[in-house]
């Protein structure tokens, strides 16, 4: 499979496409997911410049941490996807390439209104954000918020997201 690695640390000139062994059958819970479009955040740019190293288990010289395809294989424990399902999800590295495989729970339903990369787009950020918002904060209706950094990946999908629950906001 074609992958983007990092050749040399540094910009974007260090990144190559190259081939890459296919990862084999999924075990598990695992699915294998052929990858349609991948998105590209903060944490790709830190790896690229040598000071972001995936957790052990992820491929040290392809990025990516989000991703939108199609189900290609499955583990003999998932459950809840079926091949030629169209999804979106998330990985701790590895999505910069033709296929990735990660746990079942880690991804979601494509929705019809998006387009493969607009998918790529928000796993990172958006959950991320929802996190931060309305599992951390506990955000309710009607609070007012102050977002950092609102021009940013999560800040602009933490805007977002307030204003969609009923937040007023003011950003920096």
């Amino acid at each position: 499979m074609k992958a983007v690695t990092i050749a040399s640390h540094g910009s974007v000139e260090g990144l190559e496409i190259r081939e890459v062994q296919i990862p084999g059958i999924p075990e598990a819970d695992r699915v294998r997911v052929r990858t349609h479009a991948a998105g590209v955040n903060r944490a790709d740019l830190l790896q690229l410049s040598g000071h972001y190293p995936p957790p052990p288990g992820y491929p040290p010289d392809i990025p990516g941490l989000e991703f939108a395809g199609e189900v290609e294989a499955i583990g003999p424990e998932v459950r809840q996807w079926k091949i030629g399902q169209k999804v979106f999800g998330i990985t701790a590295g590895g999505a910069q390439a033709e296929y990735v495989v990660v746990p079942e729970n880690h991804l979601a339903e494509l929705p019809g209104n998006l387009s493969w990369s607009e998918a790529a787009a928000v796993p990172e950020v958006f959950i991320t954000a929802h996190d931060a918002l309305f599992t951390q904060a506990d955000l309710k209706p009607g609070e007012t918020l102050l977002v950092h950094a609102a021009g940013s990946g999560v800040g602009t999908a933490a805007v977002q997201l307030a204003h969609a629950a009923g937040a007023r906001i003011f950003g920096t």
